[in-house]
């Protein structure tokens, strides 16, 4: 070996190699540092890796098979040929080659021994194995004595202590790690990686049971592994380059689907000193750019925790509103609007419509700019309401913070669209969907539902139970008051004198609105007495609508269409009686509406369908009167039970103001989250 023409050569190759224009004179100074080593294996294995950084693949495998020939105990050389032949997809007899020659050879290199059990112990290599036995190294034994154990499913605590007698706590981890690892036992693998010492960690190990990982397909093991690596060497280029390429191909909406979100692992210490009682809150819509429940719900919780002593502030999803309906043109939206007493802060990049397909490189944009407010306004929580955009951009961006965070699922849409459409609740976007929303509740540090029926769904999809708490929906109870009925109003819509059963929300399908219609022309037939009145707007107007033409209905029934939300409480005023009359479908079922909060704390007497999530609010005879839910004859009998009874319809009016002003306003809801906060702030 010409040692001083080898150095001069390497010295050569390693400067060419620094130079992307100079690629053949590096390989040539490569291949004469190799000749004059005598072919030496750290300057073989050198020379392959520039190979491979130069996406020269089959030379660097003729490289590393030459040095594997002159010495199949070469571990490194190993692992990065048997990378190369997953990689080129080169015939498996390449591999099993390169394995006997380990077998071969290991025996005389005490040396590689330890390293060597990385595939003894997956490949079950006998011989290997035998020969790391016949050493004295007490290591070495123990992973010995520790996979055995694991083979023949025997092993105990009382196992693990007799394999570590003698050896130092970080040295029995490094064996116990190596045998999880090289077994594949991801479950051991990864609750040891979590507490572990990091000079305990066997980093190679770590790297090569990552690469068999990659190369089985096992995407979970491989996320997990190359985490716990990233996070003991966060600047190694190779774990890094990885990692792009698992996000990458591992981000699909089909991916996603099959192996679930893969969130960060949480930071050990806060990213900044948190203001303690600072929250952000991140939502799907909100005031005033959208009015409806989900809006309305937001606003009423935030200003009474705002009013008690928190400092929450609502954070819109990232492009929103410029991606709802009708929004694409309306003028600039400023980052921060107040409203009464609630900060909201927009995520705006700009004016284009932010594409949610793939959902991972969405959450990726929307935490990056989360991120970026969260280090300037320091939050103490992530607090993210529906939909799971929302909730897994919360997760992710917590963890990255070393924050704790709360989901909030204020209802599935999977579920509500399913509930339209049966033979799409069977589709595999469905079944994507509910695993996204699954994942964004298992990851969060709390979740809140609206309703016990959602709380039930959420622990069927595998979230922990204890960690769930109902925060059901309410009303602003100072806003949403008794008041006078509005006659010029009843004589405009043509109500004047009658007993009115009113409906004020959404036209939809499932709520049921065609029970109101067929109720009214039952009762039609043998009464005068009353009026339909139909406030709202939604996609089934015009279907109702020409029924009740159809049926020469106008004279009972009359819609108003969408009227201005600040004169809901106006028409609430001509209304006694308040239908909600949902279909038995699950949508129905898990989610309660706001509206019939709105209605009792108006002092109007409920008539609602015995489905789960309104059987839980109304108490027969108490707050309302339900009827047997997708059944037009029961309701049919409760409505003629309060037009036959003006008083007991006051009296259960009355009863539902007094009972939402105990149970329902927003005030004694927003201390069920505040006692969540002043928890996870402790």
């Amino acid at each position: 070996m010409n040692e001083t023409r080898t150095a001069e050569a390497l010295n050569e190759a390693r400067a060419a190699a620094e130079r992307p224009d100079r690629p053949e004179t590096a390989l040539a100074a490569f291949r004469e540092a190799s000749a004059a080593s005598g072919f030496d294996d750290a300057v073989m294995l050198e020379y392959a890796r520039f190979l491979i950084r130069k996406s020269r693949g089959s030379t660097a495998e003729e490289v590393l098979g030459l040095a594997l020939a002159r010495n199949g105990a070469q571990i490194d050389a190993l692992e990065l040929y048997l990378e190369l032949v997953r990689e080129l997809d080169l015939p498996t007899a390449r591999s099993a080659w390169a394995l006997r020659r380990l077998e071969e050879d290991l025996s005389g290199h005490p040396e590689a021994h330890r390293a060597a059990l990385d595939y003894a112990i997956p490949h079950q290599l006998d011989r290997a194995l035998d020969a790391v036995a016949a050493s004295s190294d007490p290591v070495n034994q123990a992973i010995l004595a520790l996979n055995a154990a694991y083979a023949e499913k025997s092993f105990s605590e009382e196992i693990l202590a007799a394999a570590g007698r003698g050896l130092g706590a970080n040295d029995l981890l490094r064996a116990h790690l190596t045998v999880a690892l090289a077994r594949g036992n991801r479950t051991v693998a990864s609750a040891l990686l979590k507490d572990a010492d990091p000079r305990a960690v066997p980093m190679n190990a770590l790297r090569r049971a990552i690469r068999r990982a990659r190369a089985a397909g096992k995407q979970k093991q491989l996320i997990e592994y190359l985490r716990a690596y990233r996070t003991l060497v966060p600047n190694d280029s190779w774990a890094k380059n990885l990692d792009n390429e698992v996000q990458r191909n591992a981000v699909s909406n089909y991916q996603l689907g099959k192996t679930g979100f893969p969130f960060p692992a949480m930071r050990k210490t806060p990213a900044y000193q948190a203001e303690q009682h600072r929250v952000f809150y991140l939502l799907h819509n909100s005031l005033p750019h959208n009015s409806a429940g989900y809006a309305t719900r937001t606003h009423g919780l935030l200003s009474e925790l705002n009013h008690i002593g928190w400092d929450v502030d609502g954070v819109t999803r990232l492009g929103y509103p410029y991606d709802m309906p009708g929004k694409a043109e309306i003028p600039d939206v400023p980052v921060h609007e107040v409203v009464g007493n609630v900060d909201y802060r927009r995520l705006l990049r700009s004016r284009e419509i932010e594409k949610k397909n793939p959902l991972f490189h969405y959450t990726e944009r929307y935490s990056g700019a989360l991120l970026d407010l969260a280090k300037r306004e320091r939050p103490a929580i992530l607090h993210a309401a529906s939909n799971h955009w929302n909730g897994l951009t919360a997760v992710k961006t917590a963890r990255q913070l070393g924050l704790p965070s709360i989901y909030e699922v204020r209802g599935l849409w999977e579920v509500t669209r399913g509930s339209r459409n049966p033979e799409w609740a069977r589709s595999n976007m469905f079944q994507y969907i509910a695993r996204m929303e699954a994942d964004a509740a298992k990851g969060a540090t709390r979740v809140f539902t609206i309703t016990e029926a959602l709380r039930e769904e959420m622990i069927s999809r595998g979230v922990d139970a204890e960690k769930i708490r109902v925060v059901p929906n309410g009303v602003d109870t100072s806003r949403f008051t008794p008041i006078s009925r509005d006659e010029e109003l009843a004589s405009a819509l043509g109500v004047a004198g009658k007993t009115v059963i009113g409906y004020v929300g959404s036209v939809l399908d499932y709520e049921g609105i065609e029970l109101i219609l067929e109720a009214a022309e039952v009762l039609n037939r043998t009464r005068e007495d009353f009026h339909v009145l139909i406030v709202g707007d939604g996609a089934e107007l015009e279907r109702f609508t020409a029924w009740v033409q159809e049926h020469e209905l106008d004279h009972v029934i009359t819609f108003t269409g969408r009227v201005p939300h600040e004169e809901v409480e106006n028409y609430y005023s001509l209304v006694d009686i308040t239908p909600f009359p949902r279909l038995p479908l699950p949508v129905c079922e898990m989610v309660s509406p706001l509206k019939p909060f709105e209605a009792m704390a108006m002092g109007k007497a409920i008539v609602a369908s015995d489905v789960a999530a309104l059987n839980e609010i109304i108490t027969p005879g108490l707050n309302g009167f339900l009827h047997e839910k997708g059944s037009a004859e029961s309701l049919i009998e409760q409505l003629t039970r309060l037009l036959d009874d003006k008083e007991l319809t006051r009296t259960i009016g009355a009863q539902s103001r007094e009972w939402v002003e105990t149970h329902r306003d927003w005030k004694q809801l927003a201390t069920i989250i505040a006692d969540a906060y002043a928890e996870l702030t402790d």
